[in-house]
């Protein structure tokens, strides 16, 4: 059976964020987890995870024969310092922050393989998951279009 292009973006985002690693020049290396239930995010606590979520979407354009979706994502950073850290706990997310940033935004990546007619970030925020746990939420839109009567086929 066929993959829906939404899934392919999905799966796209994932292979980007695994590519931020310290070989490839970046400040720590990255590792992307989509999880498997709702609800049990909580039970990823490993440092330098990113939990990619994907949120609500919206018909941006719809026209005779296409589909322009906004389809939202929540690219949820765990960064655990450990207590002999010496950079303020920001410093760490700050950076993380701009890893994801660089990656998505760098050359040709915004259109995640040419699936996506673009990546918009809407922001980003700081998170405490439990009293050791901290995080960077970096939300962002992935604009796409599928045939109005084939959400597998590119438009």
């Amino acid at each position: 059976m066929s993959t829906p292009i939404i899934e392919t973006i999905a799966l796209q985002l994932v292979t980007l964020i695994g590519q931020i690693t310290v070989g490839n020049g970046f400040n720590q290396t990255l590792t992307p987890v989509r999880p498997k239930r709702i609800h049990l995010e909580g039970d990823i606590n490993t440092d330098n995870t990113v939990i990619i979520e994907q949120e609500g979407a919206e018909v941006a354009v719809d026209a005779n024969e296409t589909i322009q979706w906004r389809q939202a994502f929540t690219l949820q950073a765990l960064v655990i310092d450990s207590d002999e850290a010496t950079d303020p706990i920001d410093t760490r997310l700050n950076k993380v922050r701009s890893d994801i940033e660089k990656k998505l935004m760098t050359g040709t990546n915004w259109k995640l393989g040419g699936y996506a007619e673009g990546v918009l970030l809407r922001g980003a925020e700081k998170f405490i998951a439990d009293p050791q746990v901290a995080g960077i939420a970096v939300n962002i839109d992935v604009l796409y279009s599928v045939l109005t009567n084939n959400p597998y086929s590119q438009s």
